[in-house]
């Protein structure tokens, strides 16, 4: 594995770049939090800190739920989710995307970027949209459950040679891992470098243009 560097598998035959979303190359953390916690309450939980619930950070809100006892219909509460993330967005809240996304996408040599998220997908395009980013994705894949058989349908479509997933969580390591890509972890979202690292990715940056500097 490398920290912030290239050793293990080499990052510079990489012919095809599959991405996270959220924490990668959008910051949506304060609106995905606020989502949960009045879904908690919602369903008769009180709020948990900030700080707190990033630690807990499940792959979807339906399993963060369940993480704290409510174990609730997981296709139910996509819907509230998604459904709250548009009334958050009708108050004013804006996820805002990293500073060096647009350099990173730009900036791959021509390589395909690919988006596999379990952010609901309609909101996956709209934030695209509003960043200035939607014509340089090659593709998009919203509301994912298993990351891994996502990123093997993506496999199957632009059949690289070589292809990494990177991601800002353990489970987006794991992904990586199940579907037999390189693995990338990316320091800037919910789960720290510390327990990225515990996880034994291939490589893990402390941002985009780290990453950027090994394609």
């Amino acid at each position: 594995m490398s920290v912030g560097r290239t050793v293990g598998r080499r990052l510079g035959g990489v012919q095809l770049i599959i991405t996270d979303w959220s924490g990668v190359i959008s910051d949506d953390r304060r609106m995905v939090y606020e989502s949960n916690m009045r879904l908690l309450e919602k369903h008769g939980e009180s709020r948990r800190t900030f700080e707190s619930w990033l630690e807990a950070s499940q792959l979807t809100c339906a399993a963060y739920l369940a993480s704290v006892g409510l174990r609730l219909d997981p296709a139910i509460v996509s819907e509230e989710y998604s459904a709250m993330l548009s009334t958050l967005r009708s108050e004013g809240f804006r996820p805002t995307v990293y500073p060096d996304a647009q350099e990173f996408v730009l900036g791959v040599n021509g390589r395909p970027v690919v988006v596999v998220s379990s952010h609901p997908e309609d909101h996956l395009v709209t934030e695209a949209n509003e960043y200035g980013l939607t014509s340089h994705i090659a593709y998009f894949s919203g509301s994912i459950v298993n990351k891994a058989e996502a990123i093997t349908r993506v496999l199957s479509i632009f059949l690289p040679s070589q292809a990494l997933y990177m991601g800002d969580t353990v489970f987006d390591i794991r992904a990586a891992k199940q579907a037999g890509v390189t693995s990338v972890g990316i320091a800037t979202g919910y789960h720290t470098k510390d327990r990225l690292v515990r996880e034994a990715p291939d490589h893990v940056f402390s941002s985009l243009t780290e990453l950027l500097a090994e394609l």
